[in-house]
């Protein structure tokens, strides 16, 4: 069996399983709370490793299309891995676990990897240019996401003054909200490089991308203007954070939408 096979199939694997046991962790008592956190994080750690292997590999024998969906998971599991590390913020792999979960079956089922020769991509550099901005956009904005569902539930218990069910050692509330602004502004900077690179690419190859380039680029191009409405909102017109957490959280609908609606659908059309 192919390695990209062996080595992706282990990363789903990999995140299911951690998905199940950050959801156990959370409702353990807490002398077993800690063991079940690092389980999790270790099989969160083995899948990040496992796609990404999966994604290095597949981009020597396919083209970047067939190894968007595995480069996008690996790129959120690894900010996820980071924000662990960095912030202590094991709740947002609790998040990213099922998502790539989600992510890669999608991928397996609707647009199954094909492995050969490598196919013609003509201005592979310019292409590589746009590819890998984009999919750092898309995985900053689902950090934003998941950033934003933790300030918003951790505020909704701080106004209740429910103190008592907030998880331990999470960030203070003022710090994810300077985590959801950099994740942010990190999106907003890719997914803007990567349409600017996009457009050159498609002046440049016309005849490679494909009947429905109108609607993808009008979904990135809302996507991108959403986000800059989110910034603005939270840069110009001061609007609290609250407001901007709800803004990233509709920006990541329109990203799934965007991804999922016009990245694989149209592979079964």
């Amino acid at each position: 069996m192919n390695a990209v096979y062996i080595l992706s199939n282990l990363g789903l694997l990999g995140f299911a399983l951690a998905s199940v046991v950050y959801l156990v962790s959370f409702q353990e008592a807490q002398a077993r709370q800690p063991l079940l956190a690092r389980l999790a994080f270790a099989l969160f750690v083995a899948a990040t490793l496992g796609v990404t292997g999966a994604a290095g590999l597949q981009l020597t024998s396919a083209g970047f299309g067939e190894t968007a969906a595995i480069l996008l998971t690996a790129a959120i599991a690894w900010l996820a891995v980071c924000g662990h590390l960095a912030f202590n913020m094991r709740v947002i792999g609790a998040f990213v676990a099922p998502l790539s979960t989600l992510i890669l079956l999608i991928k397996f089922f609707v647009a199954p990897m094909r492995v050969g020769p490598l196919p013609h991509e003509g201005n592979s550099l310019l292409l590589i240019m746009h590819v890998a901005p984009a999919i750092l956009g898309q995985a900053f904005a689902i950090i934003a996401c998941a950033v934003s569902v933790v300030y918003l539930w951790q505020q909704n218990l701080l106004k209740k003054k429910l103190l008592d069910q907030l998880a331990r050692n999470l960030p203070a509330i003022d710090r994810l909200d300077r985590i959801l602004a950099v994740s942010l502004w990190c999106g907003f900077l890719f997914i803007t490089l990567g349409l600017l690179s996009g457009a050159l690419y498609a002046q440049l190859n016309p005849a490679s991308l494909g009947f429905n380039l109108p609607a993808k680029v009008i979904w990135a191009v809302l996507v991108w203007v959403w986000y800059l409405a989110t910034l603005l909102a939270r840069n110009v017109f001061n609007r609290p954070s609250k407001r901007i957490a709800q803004m990233s959280l509709g920006g990541f609908m329109l990203l799934l939408f965007s991804y999922f609606g016009m990245g694989f659908l149209h592979q079964v059309s």
